[in-house]
């Protein structure tokens, strides 16, 4: 609970710190969505899966991120040695990332609604398929990270990554009905039509689920094992500097 408190307190200076970030990033988002709004397709599904896909691209960079910064800085070894291990910070660091940056995708769904007249944007069901779609793109979260630990400029890779899944959420182009069932964004988008049609069965749940757990299961344990081999290197390292 502390670290959560303290990575929330420093969130929020950041932002008041550094606001025009923010607002270059707000007026990004809605050119982006302009070219959505103009493509062929269900408007809200679309806009959904764009919605969805802003906040899981922060997911799938922020844990990466901060592991590069921590090596560019040299202060990684100060996070090897905090009571809380590194998947405890990085998720951290995540789960307050997301609270924060919803603010912003609230903003983006309210200019939908008001200046294109966009409806059904505004739903429980929605924000349940987000936080699981989110918690599943974890899973991808820790393998960057991961691998950022072993290599430093695989972070700088992290934006293309992203607006990969861009694709993959349908909001630009409609994707192959196979890649639907491959990631947690394009069943996610999947999902909230079968909301939309009334046409949802209970077994769609369950692959729903399914999906995001593999992917969050799977992340964590190659991060687990790309870590567990990294560590004799860092405390090598550590002893060297006594």
């Amino acid at each position: 609970m502390n670290l959560i408190k303290a990575e929330f307190r420093k969130s929020l200076i950041e932002a008041v710190s550094y606001y025009p970030d923010y607002i270059v990033g707000l007026i990004t988002d809605f050119f982006i969505l302009l070219i959505v709004i103009n493509t062929e397709g269900n408007t809200t599904e679309k806009v959904f899966g764009y919605i969805l896909w802003m906040l899981a691209s922060g997911v799938i960079s922020e844990a990466s991120m901060c592991i590069s910064t921590e090596k560019q800085l040299g202060t990684l070894r100060n996070i090897m040695i905090k009571p809380y291990s590194i998947a405890q910070i990085v998720t951290v660091k995540t789960v307050v990332w997301f609270s924060i940056n919803v603010i912003k995708a609230v903003i983006t769904i309210v200019i939908a609604m008001v200046f294109f007249g966009i409806e059904n944007l505004f739903r429980v069901e929605y924000l349940y398929i987000t936080i699981f779609v989110c918690i599943g793109i974890m899973g991808l979260s820790y393998v960057l990270a991961s691998v950022t630990l072993m290599f430093t400029k695989v972070a700088s890779f992290v934006n293309i990554i992203s607006y990969g899944f861009l694709f993959l959420s349908g909001s630009i182009v409609k994707i192959p009905d196979v890649l639907v069932y491959t990631n947690p964004i394009s069943y996610g988008v999947k999902y909230a039509s079968l909301i939309l049609e009334n046409g949802l069965r209970f077994t769609d749940t369950i692959i729903f689920l399914s999906i995001c757990a593999n992917w969050l299961l799977v992340g964590y344990l190659i991060f687990k094992f790309m870590f567990t081999l990294m560590l004799p290197l860092f405390q090598l390292s550590m002893l060297s500097l006594i």
